[in-house]
């Protein structure tokens, strides 16, 4: 009965000779989720299937309402609601389309982007059209393509044997590593297409070693000992007389630094010849081995301390042997005196007797 009863009337809407106007109200309201109530309605019906509805409308269309005075026609519009559309930075070739734009808005909506195939952002929703999403931008040609930036701070460190390895963070980008000492200034391998990688200056420092070294000298005239490891060079001032002389060190490796804390002072003594006493010449002397020196240094000291009770023996014996020559010396001359003196007092006696006789 209500639904010909809402037909007649639009009939007579329609058809009646207008001879008295009613005057029409259009009202417009946006989509709430909510019914929208029409004061003093006792029915609604939609346009243009002039539907009669229990109940005021919810959805968005265009209706009317008999009320006493007459009907009031009305539209329920869908909400609009701005939706930014940014590139997903982290999306990766083989990853969904639908997760290769990013979408922001106000309010607590589900949807799911969908890109026509002129390039039209659509939203797959299930709002039935209350909802009127408006992208921006509206097409994916005019979404700019920002790259992830890849930086990292300066790095300075010491060197050690395994190398330095720096990491970016993410898993699909190849950390750098460094194996020597030196200054560089690098950057991340990574697919340009999704990532800038803003260069960055690692300083890796020689690592420091102390050397305590041994005792290096020679005789002067001699050849210098060898001065080079595997590892450094030693060099010495200039000079090849008696003296000490400053040790530098230079290291073969720019990865290690080497530092002398023990015997920077390389040795020039005098000649060996000089120091021997001139009956013990005849014996030769040999030539110190440098990789020896300390050995040979020790057991000449040794040998200086032997001959030195050497000499105090024969001193002693040389002593205890002058001591019995003068001893026996004096006694000879005491034992002449005394034959003199009693030769000469016979002969006194005997001539003083021939005197007497005569």
């Amino acid at each position: 009965m209500r639904r010909i009863l809402g037909v007649f009337i639009a009939l007579f809407m329609c058809c009646v000779p207008i001879g008295i106007q009613a005057e029409e109200e259009v009202l417009s309201f946006e989509y709430t989720g909510q019914k929208i109530e029409i004061k003093g309605a006792t029915g609604y019906y939609s346009i243009p299937e002039f539907e009669f509805l229990e109940d005021a409308p919810i959805d968005c269309g265009k209706y009317f309402a008999v009320t006493g005075g007459g009907y009031v026609t009305f539209e329920i519009n869908p909400k609009k609601v701005l939706v930014n559309v940014n590139y997903n930075k982290d999306w990766r070739e083989g990853d969904s389309e639908e997760k290769k734009y990013l979408c922001k808005f106000d309010g607590d909506y589900e949807l799911k982007l969908r890109i026509l195939s002129n390039g039209d952002f659509v939203s797959l929703d299930r709002y039935d059209g209350n909802i009127d999403f408006q992208f921006e931008p509206k097409n994916e040609k005019d979404v700019p393509v920002e790259k992830t930036k890849i930086t990292h701070s300066d790095v300075e460190v010491v060197y050690y044997e395994d190398g330095y390895k720096i990491d970016s963070g993410r898993s699909d980008i190849e950390p750098i590593l460094l194996k020597d000492a030196g200054e560089y200034i690098v950057s991340f391998d990574a697919d340009s297409r999704y990532y800038e990688s803003i260069p960055f200056k690692v300083t890796i420092l020689p690592k420091t070693i102390e050397l305590q070294l041994p005792n290096y000298q020679k005789y002067i005239g001699e050849k210098d000992p060898i001065l080079e490891t595997d590892d450094y060079i030693l060099i010495r001032e200039v000079g090849e007389e008696v003296g000490n002389y400053k040790l530098t060190v230079k290291s073969k490796s720019k990865n290690y630094k080497y530092e002398i804390t023990k015997n920077a002072i390389f040795t020039i003594l005098d000649s060996k010849q000089q120091s021997i006493r001139p009956e013990e010449k005849k014996d030769p002397l040999l030539s110190i081995n440098p990789s020896n020196k300390d050995k040979n240094k020790y057991a000449s000291a040794a040998d200086m301390e032997s001959n030195k009770e050497i000499e105090t023996k024969v001193d002693k014996e040389s002593a205890k042997t002058e001591e019995v020559v003068t001893g026996v010396s004096n006694f000879t001359s005491m034992y002449c005196l005394m034959m003199l003196s009693c030769i000469a007092v016979i002969i006194y006696i005997l001539i003083k007797k021939k005197n007497v006789k005569s």
